[in-house]
């Protein structure tokens, strides 16, 4: 299912864009040389940059963000300097660009729409099961390596994840009023407020460090009780019962 590739990368910061991938070969950008102009069509050139984008990304994830220079993605990729500064000004450039990339490929109508389709306690449930998900699939090092030494990029990010959940959050929230699962009287900024924050802390390398609970068991509190905190008694009575299956399901 569609959405939930989107889930994964779309509601846990940064952290969740450095899904580990295993047994993948890098895709190499042929017929791009330092040695002989090539004229390109608009497309041809946003191609050889999706492409750029796409193989960087599996170098970061192999070798980590601060070990991949600039050289090594023109090594990689077999590509020259030139090919790569015509698509990407610099370090930050390039890494700024991956990560948006990653977020938008997700980030997409059709996947809104399919979430939409679920009532509004089985989508925060959907939520919580790939949040945890990506917190147990990530990458670390990726996430300390991109706050330390590109933090203005880690912060543009950030920023554009925490409005894009925001939006997201309104839109369950206004559904689950509607059709009668929440109650009518709550502060629904403050409530996705409370939820991004909470997930942002938990994405935090160091924070991570020093938790003394499993994820899983964290995010599960966080999201349930938030969803028992604005729920009227119908959705009480979805949420357990949505819960009960799941648990008959995993045993």
């Amino acid at each position: 299912m569609k959405i939930l590739q989107y889930l994964t990368v779309s509601l846990v910061q940064i952290g969740t864009i450095f899904v580990l991938l295993r047994h993948t070969k890098t895709k190499y950008i042929q017929n791009v040389s330092l040695c002989k102009t090539v004229t390109m069509t608009k497309n041809e050139f946003n191609q050889v940059k999706e492409e750029i984008l796409e193989n960087t990304y599996k170098l970061f994830l192999k070798y980590g963000i601060r070990s991949t220079s600039m050289d090594d993605i023109c090594f990689h990729l077999k590509i020259s300097k030139k090919t790569l500064y015509q698509h990407f000004s610099n370090k930050d450039d390039i890494v700024e660009q991956v990560l948006t990339s990653r977020l938008e490929n997700h980030q997409t109508q059709k996947n809104l729409e399919e979430l939409k389709q679920e009532n509004s306690i089985q989508s925060m449930l959907i939520i919580r099961d790939h949040i945890i998900q990506s917190f147990n699939s990530r990458m670390p090092s990726n996430l300390f390596d991109l706050k330390k030494y590109h933090p203005e990029v880690y912060q543009r990010i950030n920023e554009k994840e925490q409005l894009f959940i925001q939006n997201l959050y309104n839109d369950i929230i206004e559904k689950g009023v509607k059709d009668g699962y929440f109650r009518t009287n709550i502060n629904k900024e403050i409530q996705v407020y409370l939820f991004t924050k909470q997930m942002s802390l938990l994405g935090d390398p160091e924070i991570m460090s020093e938790l003394q609970y499993p994820i899983p068991s964290i995010v599960s509190t966080i999201i349930e009780n938030m969803i028992r905190s604005f729920s009227t008694s119908k959705g009480i009575q979805e949420l357990e019962l949505l819960l009960k299956q799941r648990n008959n399901t995993n045993n």
